[in-house]
């Protein structure tokens, strides 16, 4: 754990631990739905060009989580590869529909991509967000 100015020991790194927080438990409901249920049929039709792995997908998002849950303590510039995993996974799947629909899968499957692609782009912006130890530092326009 570390100190910050007020004296205070936070396990979290200020709003960019606590959405590493959230967002770690978002993906691993995302993971626990795509591991512990059946493949549905919609599902099969968007991923099915991946074959026997369809089941296992929902790893990633809980690798992801995981990342997240060991970032989210860090300080701001050593807590990237938590933010990175957040956003890498939602991009990877954005690209797995877009695939499967260029494969063959219905068109509605866009609605996936672009979900997707946004949860991506949420976390990025997010990623770029300064922290805790970043206040102290920034410099104001008084005299």
């Amino acid at each position: 754990m570390r100190k910050t100015l007020d004296g205070q020991r936070r396990f979290v790194n200020g709003r960019r631990g606590s959405f590493q927080f959230l967002f770690a438990f978002v993906y691993l409901i995302i993971g626990a739905a795509l591991l512990f249920t059946e493949v549905t049929p919609a599902r099969q039709a968007a991923l099915g060009w991946l074959g026997a792995a369809v089941p296992y997908v929902g790893y990633a998002w809980v690798l992801a989580a995981v990342l997240a849950l060991t970032a989210m303590h860090r300080p701001r510039g050593h807590d990237s590869y938590g933010f990175a995993a957040l956003t890498f996974t939602p991009l990877v799947f954005s690209g797995l529909f877009f695939v499967g629909i260029v494969f063959g899968a219905p068109l509605s499957g866009i609605t996936s991509v672009v979900v997707y692609w946004l949860l991506g782009a949420a976390v990025m912006v997010v990623s770029g967000m300064q922290g805790d130890n970043d206040r102290c530092a920034r410099k104001t326009n008084e005299p």
